[in-house]
């Protein structure tokens, strides 16, 4: 110390000589060391300790990675939306996001680990299957406040040849009737005790009592309308105030299909249909041919639609796409027979070219489209 331990470990007293005193105590080591832990004490009274410090940082970190996380699932939701396949798509996706401007996810993709990929398919499966979860659970939290509802099922077999079983729920919210989709039921059986024990195990899973069902709306097969062993009849033992309603359009659809067989006109046009269906659809050389002549003809480009009797509104799809495109349908199967000499071809032509045909397409073209916004409402 070269003031002789003065200000730091006896008092100061030569007060004549203070200012020259003062002076060199500010240059010695040990006031050098003073203000610097004074400094630094300072600032760790304003900025906190070494643990907030490090609290700040992860702090900071884990607010990056949520926005980081977020953009990712922004990107499955348009996929999803958008319904675009997402594990061969997502990659690319966030690639684009990324290239336009998305500089905190270009960070935070280079800063993760290689065991951290965020844009491979399990991750965008993750992600999907998150943004179910929280569509679900929101669905539900409304759902649990209704004090009735009713359910809504149909069974179908899917492309893979599995019986599946859709489940809806509708109930009123402020007034207003609201309908959501509930779940999608693998069955191992399609009888009536199988869907039956289908549905109550759906509910119970989403916590949903099955008292508070006060309506069901399925079609009329016996194993759903079964007045004594069907899935209305069985549900009822629950709900017993619950009624059962045969689905409107599943009636309007019948009533239709009824109507069109007991017209032989009718009947008719709806074989050459399905059959002008199948000839285009099974032959994709045959639907350029009939898109060529489309472009030709300078019409819009319809894919025909196959008349289904179990699918409702394809009758007025089918009817509306072949009227639109009637020239060229006609012109593409004189050319196809033309080239190829084939019967079929020229048996739709001169089928569709009758006065009766032409006629029958007019007409269901007038009375289908009242009869599809009667199914829709």
């Amino acid at each position: 110390e070269q003031t002789g331990g003065v200000w730091v470990a006896k008092p100061f007293t030569n007060w004549k000589k203070a200012v020259e005193k003062m002076k060199a105590h500010e240059q010695s080591f040990g006031h050098g060391m003073a203000k610097e832990s004074a400094l630094a004490a300072e600032g760790a009274l304003l900025e906190g300790s070494v643990v907030q410090k490090l609290q700040n940082v992860e702090k900071q970190e884990r607010l990056k990675n949520r926005a980081a996380i977020k953009s990712l699932i922004r990107c499955t939701h348009f996929l999803a939306r958008q319904h675009i396949p997402h594990t061969t798509n997502f990659e690319k996706l966030v690639d684009l996001v990324v290239s336009c401007g998305g500089e905190s996810l270009k960070r935070f993709l280079e800063s993760t680990g290689k065991n951290a990929v965020y844009t491979s398919h399990v991750a965008v499966v993750e992600f999907v299957e998150a943004l179910g979860t929280w569509v679900e659970e929101s669905i539900l939290k409304r759902l649990h406040k209704a004090m009735y509802y009713s359910i809504m099922a149909d069974e179908c077999i899917d492309i893979t040849n599995v019986e599946e079983l859709s489940l809806f729920c509708r109930w009123e919210e402020d007034g207003v009737p609201k309908e959501h989709f509930l779940e999608i039921i693998h069955l191992h059986k399609a009888d009536a005790e199988s869907i039956y024990s289908a549905i109550i195990d759906c509910l119970k899973q989403k916590n949903l009592h099955i008292n508070k069902v006060i309506g069901m709306g399925f079609d009329g097969a016996s194993t759903f309308s079964g007045r004594l062993t069907g899935v209305q009849a069985r549900l009822k033992k629950h709900a017993p105030h619950a009624l059962f309603v045969h689905c409107h359009c599943h009636m309007l659809q019948l009533a239709c299909v009824q109507a069109a067989n007991a017209t032989p006109g009718i009947q008719h046009i709806y074989v050459t249909l399905t059959t002008l269906w199948n000839f285009f659809n099974n032959s994709p050389k045959r639907t350029e041919s009939l898109k060529e002549v489309q472009r030709i003809l300078e019409m819009p480009e319809l894919k025909i639609i196959k008349p289904s009797d179990t699918r409702w509104l394809s009758h007025e799809r089918c009817v509306k796409g072949v009227k639109a495109s009637y020239c060229a349908i006609v012109s593409a199967l004189d050319n196809i027979h033309a080239q190829t000499h084939e019967p079929e071809a020229l048996g739709l032509s001169k089928a569709l070219s009758k006065k009766a045909s032409v006629s029958a397409i007019f007409l269901l073209d007038y009375t289908l489209p009242p009869v599809a916004q009667l199914s829709k409402t």
